[in-house]
């Protein structure tokens, strides 16, 4: 698969075929990788593009038009190719459209543009979405980023914390919090998820202090935390979607966070992630 690079004077960025995954994103005075390198014996992801599903549903089926379809958790997308159209030192476009394969799995023709932007030491993720059936396309969509934690080998996961720019009050499985805006990294916590509704936050910061990853989002209904059993990274993950946490019989775009974009039209979201 090839691999697509992107460089500034203070970081530089690369994004794979495979997924269109950044596979590394590095600060350039340090070369401090901030991105999850990978391993199977946690989590087979690394930070995929949620689409058309977030999660899965409780009998990991879909329902579209009346007939059953069966898709992976998280969508199709994660395994997906995608075609590169634009690539200069600085910018990346990388493109997915429907198949045979995506089609058996969700009856509906797409275009799924993902825009790269290393401006400094952020880089900009910017999605198009264009529904190209003469009818009303739902879909779900998420973000799924896993960043390094510890970034060095000497240090521990727990000298590091989850910062926010506004306070967050929020009931998140056996978390009440009030006003909170530090989230210390919490094991059990985070192997089950923690999920902020409708956040005020637009941004947080996974630091310890010095140095760390700051992700910057706005507009999603919901931004969630996780990391599995003693795994070396923590997601932090923009959705407009979620998956379901009980059993829940309604049509596909009955489903709660389902967008429901119109014959022709583009769908537009985006998100920040910059290396501190």
């Amino acid at each position: 698969m090839s691999v697509f690079r992107l460089e500034t004077e203070s970081a530089i960025a690369e994004v794979t075929e495979q997924a269109s995954e950044i596979i590394s994103f590095k600060d350039k005075k340090t070369m401090t990788e901030h991105m999850w390198q990978g391993d199977p014996k946690y989590w087979a992801g690394r930070n995929p593009t949620l689409f058309p599903m977030v999660g899965s549903t409780w009998n990991k089926e879909i329902v579209i038009d009346g007939k059953v379809y069966h898709m992976g958790n998280h969508g199709f997308a994660r395994h997906s190719v995608f075609t590169c159209i634009e690539h200069d030192e600085k910018h990346l476009i990388m493109h997915l459209e429907d198949s045979e394969e995506t089609l058996a799995q969700y009856p509906f023709r797409f275009s799924l543009d993902i825009t790269y932007m290393l401006s400094g030491s952020t880089l900009k993720i910017s999605y198009a979405i264009i529904n190209k059936n003469d009818r009303i396309m739902p879909f779900n969509f998420g973000l799924h980023p896993a960043f390094s934690c510890p970034l060095h080998e000497e240090e521990k996961q727990n000298e590091y914390v989850l910062k926010l720019n506004k306070p967050e009050t929020f009931v998140s499985g056996s978390l009440n919090a009030d006003s909170v805006t530090e989230l210390t990294l919490d094991r059990e916590r985070l192997e089950s998820t923690i999920i902020i509704s409708n956040p005020r936050s637009t941004a947080v910061t996974l630091t310890n202090g010095i140095e760390g990853t700051e992700v910057m989002y706005q507009g999603y209904e919901w931004i969630a935390f996780w990391s599995p059993e003693n795994a070396p990274f923590i997601c932090i993950e923009p959705w407009h979607s979620h998956g379901d946490t009980e059993k829940t019989e309604v049509p596909f775009e009955q489903r709660e966070g389902t967008i429901l974009l119109k014959a022709g039209d583009i769908w537009h979201t985006e998100y920040s992630i910059k290396v501190l």
